[in-house]
């Protein structure tokens, strides 16, 4: 399953735990209906800024949209080498993706 498809399912799970409808994540976080339905079946790739506000409105944080069912949380130390080896085996595509979002972060 490609990045952006877990991403996308990721966000649906979150949203309907806490039992809103696209239509509510979308009015909430200011987006289009379009944009929110876009991004759950990876048919979008949102920014940083986009995901930083459905982490606001999901109250979650950021990290959460990129967990896996079943993987175990990292500590800091397991981040960093998961980090490292996305850089190190990561296309231009996920580079600039990547970069984008370090350059947000500064």
């Amino acid at each position: 399953m490609d990045d952006e498809k877990q991403l996308g399912i990721n966000i649906r799970e979150l949203r309907k735990l806490r039992l809103l409808t696209q239509d509510e994540l979308a009015e909430r976080a200011g987006f289009s209906l379009q944009h929110v339905g876009d991004i759950e079946r990876g048919k979008a790739n949102p920014t940083l800024s986009c995901l930083l506000k459905l982490a606001e409105v999901l109250n979650v944080a950021v990290s959460d949209f990129f967990v896996q069912k079943d993987q175990a949380p990292l500590d800091d130390e397991g981040i960093r080498q998961c980090l490292l080896d996305f850089i190190g085996k990561a296309g231009k595509k996920h580079l600039s993706i990547f970069y984008t979002l370090y350059k947000g972060m500064r």
